[in-house]
């Protein structure tokens, strides 16, 4: 069967109609808690359906990983995640920075991913760790690190917010950054949805900022995860998974009635049931990459910057290549999805749907 997919003229940067404190959470003060719809820690913390655990770790020309910290954060994922097939790291070779220069973090991190590697056919659970520096050719408003409730599979890591702590203070942001994909601190009696309440928990409020400033003054204090967050990981690995979410390539499929949302950091799809089905992701992605340097690069080139605040990729995609798509062109069972998305769970994924009934109904009235 023939792909078929489309994406909405103008998205990137009409649909972004959500501020991105919405959506955000990691070591800031203001953080937003992960929403209920989305909870995909199960899918990391046991060992079925997803018994491998794929890392893809992709950084920018001139930003250096050290060894030292890829290995705390495989040896974190081993202590916590039952995965008897293994936990691989993958880190590709850097970006070179004329690829992504200018552009907003969240561009740059989908352009750098490639997905896991599925060619024995096997699908693994997938986590991407995007190192950049934001001194360092891209837009980036938030400079903690951080991962997105909209999709908490992948975080989105500054290396130069902790310029001043030279090199000790990253390990500790890694291993908070790894609490939030597990869905730590959502337990009311210690966690305020984000960070735990406990004093001296890896996952307390802001642990890289203060990390860096004991550091500052002599002082390394190894955090660990309190009593109460190794509890909380354990009593979940007794629960069951939500089968609304599955894994597909490195996209996070959450499928609803009639449609699903395939999500990346940044980035949501929505897909009728019936093509989520049956799509090659390797695709998809290609598709989407184009749709990004496309846009970036006419934006840079006519002196507009690709403000990260206005770039969520948000639309529906049925299959087809074709790029713009007129909205009086829209056939009736598109429309029909919308109206069904209209009230997804997503705060974000509602209001686009609304946005293209608005827009739709400004076109039938003129």
């Amino acid at each position: 069967m023939r792909l078929k997919a489309r994406i909405i003229k103008g998205l990137l940067y009409r649909i972004a109609v959500v501020a991105l404190a919405w959506i955000v959470t990691g070591c800031g003060s203001k953080s937003a808690p992960f929403p209920t719809y989305m909870q995909p820690e199960l899918l990391y913390l046991k060992h079925q359906p997803y018994s491998h655990l794929y890392v893809e770790v992709d950084t920018i020309e001139g930003v250096e990983v050290p060894d030292q910290w890829l290995d705390e954060l495989k040896a974190f994922l081993d202590k916590y995640c039952e995965k008897p097939d293994g936990i691989e790291i993958v880190q590709d070779p850097p970006v070179p920075l004329s690829e992504v220069k200018g552009m907003p973090i969240g561009a740059a991190s989908i352009l750098c991913l490639d997905g896991p590697n599925t060619g024995s056919g096997s699908q693994p659970a997938y986590l991407h760790v995007f190192f950049y520096d934001r001194n360092i050719g891209l837009k980036a408003e938030r400079g903690a690190p951080h991962v997105l409730s909209n999709c908490p599979c992948g975080i989105l890591f500054d290396t130069g917010y902790f310029r001043i702590s030279k090199g000790k203070a990253e390990e500790f942001a890694m291993k908070h950054e790894l609490g939030h994909v597990l869905g730590l601190c959502k337990n009311p009696n210690h966690g305020d949805g984000v960070h735990c309440k406990n004093q001296g928990c890896l996952m307390y409020k802001d642990p890289g900022l203060l990390s860096s400033f004991g550091l500052l003054f002599g002082s390394r204090v190894e955090k660990q995860l309190c009593a109460d967050c190794q509890k909380d990981i354990e009593t979940w690995k007794s629960g069951d998974i939500d089968p609304k979410l599955a894994f597909k390539g490195p996209f996070l499929i959450r499928r609803e009635d009639y449609y699903s949302v395939a999500s990346l950091p940044y980035c949501d799809l929505i897909i009728p049931n019936p093509v989520e089905s049956t799509f090659e992701w390797t695709k998809l992605l290609s598709f989407l990459k184009d749709v990004i340097r496309e846009k970036c690069r006419a934006a840079l080139k006519d002196g507009r910057e690709p403000r990260e605040r206005k770039w969520l990729i948000r639309g529906f995609w049925d299959g087809s290549f074709d790029k713009d798509v007129s909205w009086d062109s829209l056939p009736e069972h598109v429309i029909i999805l919308f109206r069904r998305a209209a009230d997804d769970p997503s705060p974000l994924i509602k209001n686009y749907a609304n946005f293209a009934l608005k827009k739709l109904k400004q076109e039938q009235d003129k």
